[in-house]
This record gives C-alpha cells, sequence and structure tokens, in this order.
C-alpha cells in the first residue's frame, strides 16, 4: 500500500512524516511561532494571486484561520463602513451615542452574517467535491487559505461592476484553493465555485438588504 500523505510504499503500518516527497523545504517549513501579521497578510496576497504553494502552506497552518477570520472581519467592516456610513449620519436626531450603537449593531450583524454566508458557501463547495468527486481534503483545510483570501471581497465597492468584480475574484480563489486541497480538478472546482458563488449573488438580489 503507499501512504496519501508521504507517499512511502509500506506493508502493514509504517510511521507518516506527513510531508510529501514533493514538497520543497520552503513550502514544508513550519509557520512563525510568534505575532505575525504580516506574514499572515503576504500570504493572504499570494493566495489570491494564485500561489499554489501559499495555499498549500496555509491549508496545514492552524494558525491560518485565526488570521484569515481577523482578516475578514476587517474587510467585512471596511465593506460596512464605507456603505453605511454616511447613511448612519445622515439620519435625523443624530448624537454621538446613536452612531456609536448604530455602527457596534451593524458590524456585529455585518461579521454574522457574512461569516455565515462564507461557512456556507465554502461548506457545500466541499461537501459536494467530498461526495461526487472524491476530494481528500478537509474542511478546516480549505478554510484556512479561503479566509485569508475573503478580503478580494472588498472590490464590492467598485462603482458599477463591484458586484461582478468581486464575485469573479472569490471564485477563483475558490476554484485554485478546492483545486490544491481538494484534489480535485481545475474545470471540477470551477464548476463548483461558479454555481454556487452563482447562486449566492442571484439571491442577493432577490432577498432585500
Amino acid at each position: 500500500m503507499r501512504c496519501k500523505v508521504c507517499g512511502i510504499d509500506y506493508g502493514v503500518s509504517h510511521e507518516c512524516s506527513g510531508l510529501s516527497p514533493f514538497m520543497t523545504l520552503e513550502e514544508a517549513a513550519p509557520p512563525p511561532s510568534e505575532f505575525a501579521p504580516f506574514y499572515y497578510l503576504r500570504i493572504a496576497f499570494n493566495i489570491v494571486r494564485w500561489d499554489d504553494m501559499a495555499i498549500r502552506r496555509a491549508s496545514r497552518d492552524p494558525n491560518a484561520l485565526v488570521y484569515g477570520a481577523a482578516l475578514s472581519a476587517l474587510s467585512a467592516a471596511i465593506i460596512f463602513l464605507v456603505t453605511a456610513l454616511h447613511g448612519i449620519l445622515a439620519r435625523e436626531g443624530r448624537n454621538s451615542e446613536t452612531i456609536f450603537l448604530s455602527l457596534l449593531l451593524g458590524l456585529v450583524f455585518v461579521w454574522a452574517y457574512m461569516g455565515i454566508i462564507a461557512v456556507i458557501q465554502i461548506g457545500l463547495c466541499h461537501a459536494i467535491a467530498k461526495v461526487f468527486l472524491g476530494a481528500t481534503g478537509t474542511l478546516v483545510g480549505v478554510m484556512r487559505p479561503l479566509f485569508l483570501g475573503w478580503f478580494v471581497n472588498v472590490l464590492i465597492l467598485i462603482p458599477v461592476v463591484g458586484l461582478y468584480a468581486a464575485g469573479i475574484a472569490w471564485t477563483a480563489v475558490l476554484m485554485l484553493v478546492f483545486e490544491e486541497v481538494d484534489g480535485i480538478g481545475r474545470m471540477q472546482a470551477f464548476l463548483i465555485s461558479a454555481g454556487i458563488n452563482a447562486a449566492f449573488l442571484a439571491l442577493s438580489f432577490l432577498v432585500p438588504h
């Protein structure tokens, strides 16, 4: 038998190193043990630039989920502030207390809403890949790089074409991550990612904000 992780042929059992024989030293290097926001920011930008190694490294890095969640939350906050701040400040009878409460409640809602939508999207794509295409990755493994790459949705702030630009960019990130981490074909990954993303885009037009 051959180990699916390290590629070694064995008889009854063996001690798996957890490393593929085709993995470079740079890819196999351990993640930073200290607080390293700029390292993960660089990984995030590499992921959206279709860097295969950055995707694979992030998928095995437990810290990537935490930094990815923080970066996604910051991105969601930017989207909310740019789109809603003017309306909050323009309300009649506003004061510092009502503005603060409106911003706080709005941010909590946006973080919860976008977090749930992202997890559902990723979970659906992974479930389809797992059930129908024999995907070999894990849900946590695909969530780590995808949370880091979620910030491409900030493109939604571009006037007129922002919604479509964000949809295309997010579909591309989904496709690459599912190809690399779940081990499915690029066309299969594209069809799943585009289909799920298109469904959620359609819902965004149908459901009132």
